[in-house]
């Protein structure tokens, strides 16, 4: 099992922490610290999925994003919007936040529930009352901690529209916005998050022609923001990489399928089990007859001992939210279950497995 805790976002956010004089609840990143060094204005651009594979997939040497190239990092486990954009605005790991997986099974309403969306994962109902995960999950971001600290420091957290009702709509709202927020203040953090090119990889697979012109259109984006801004120090980078995947139907297996206790949670390339009580051996011997040469299985304590969810105080929700049993991909497929989702979509595109081109991101600096 591969170690991501050494360079990730929550030491790059950390980072941030430090410039601004907050306390850090880890060690920061070397190589961003450095660049921090005496800029006021610094601004975080977050596109959703554009990995390390992908802005070196789509983009040339000589493109501006690429020559601004800083430093090489990792996503958190696992690589997915969920863990890894609450664990860079909250500076903790997933373990610590228990924001892990785009779905996870709340014991007190007794259903998976879609963190970012309020929603039940296998009804698509929508819940009530609002927030849940906020209110039993609470965070509280850098931003806050920042603006807490530096009174005379103004901070800006936007997130494209549906994330934020209120936020960008498009590539063209979003670099109007990013200009209006930075102009005319003299001290700035801003975080800005745009849901592409994520969204289109899922639809379209990540060498799609659609893909490759987002991320070109992004490449100019950014360059016209630094041109425009050259007392702001601007870094560009991803949540998550992002493969092309094959997906695989738990549910043909009735044998082990009948052995779990409640659905399958997380993701559908690291997804959890809940299993019927002294099933342990034989779970995991058939799971591994099927499923062991595309996946890693792992039992509850195996997973905590490997610390693969990040270090610091373990969240004790987080570690229900494990359940029994975690499978982590180690190639491009998924596993999902037929009898559970409604309208579920085979995506070309996916995350939140257990391999480098899904991990690494690349961190690139403007203005420096």
């Amino acid at each position: 099992m591969n170690n991501y805790n050494d360079h990730n976002l929550i030491t790059f956010s950390n980072s941030l922490l430090k410039h601004f004089g907050v306390k850090t609840f880890h060690q920061s990143e070397p190589e961003v610290d450095a660049i921090l060094k005496g800029h006021k204005k610094v601004v975080v651009m977050l596109f959703d999925g554009m990995g390390q594979n992908i802005v070196r997939m789509h983009l040339k040497d000589k493109d501006f994003i690429r020559k601004n190239y800083l430093c090489t990092i990792n996503s958190t486990f696992p690589p997915t919007t969920t863990a890894a954009t609450l664990g860079f605005l909250t500076g903790k790991y997933p373990i610590e936040t228990g924001w892990m997986s785009w779905a996870q099974y709340f014991e007190e309403y007794n259903r998976h529930i879609i963190l970012f969306r309020n929603s039940d994962y296998n009804t698509e109902e929508k819940l009530e009352p609002a927030n849940i995960a906020e209110t039993l999950l609470p965070t509280n971001t850098i931003l806050v901690l920042v603006k807490e600290n530096n009174e005379d420091v103004a901070v800006f957290d936007v997130k494209r529209y549906p994330v934020d009702q209120n936020g960008p709509k498009n590539f063209r709202d979003f670099e109007r916005i990013v200009n209006k927020s930075i102009k005319g203040v003299d001290k700035c953090l801003g975080y800005f998050y745009f849901d592409s090119p994520d969204y289109e990889m899922h639809a379209t697979g990540i060498d799609s022609f659609k893909v490759h012109r987002i991320v070109k259109r992004i490449n100019r984006i950014i360059k016209r923001l630094a041109k425009a801004n050259p007392d702001t120090l601007f870094m560009s980078f991803a949540d998550h990489g992002h493969i092309n995947v094959k997906f695989l139907d738990f549910c043909e297996h009735e044998d082990l399928y009948s052995l779990l206790d409640k659905p399958m949670s997380f993701e559908k390339r690291t997804p959890t089990f809940f299993i019927k009580k002294g099933t342990n051996k034989e779970f995991e011997e058939l799971f591994n007859k099927y499923y062991g040469e595309h996946f890693l299985l792992m039992s509850k304590q195996e997973a905590l001992d490997s610390k693969i969810f990040g270090e610091g105080e373990v969240n004790p929700k987080a570690v229900a939210f494990i359940g029994d049993y975690v499978a982590t991909s180690i190639d491009e497929y998924c596993l999902y279950a037929s009898k559970e989702t409604k309208g579920f979509e085979l995506f070309k595109g996916h995350h939140a497995g257990n391999t480098e081109k899904e991990m690494k991101i690349d961190i690139s600096a403007y203005n420096v």
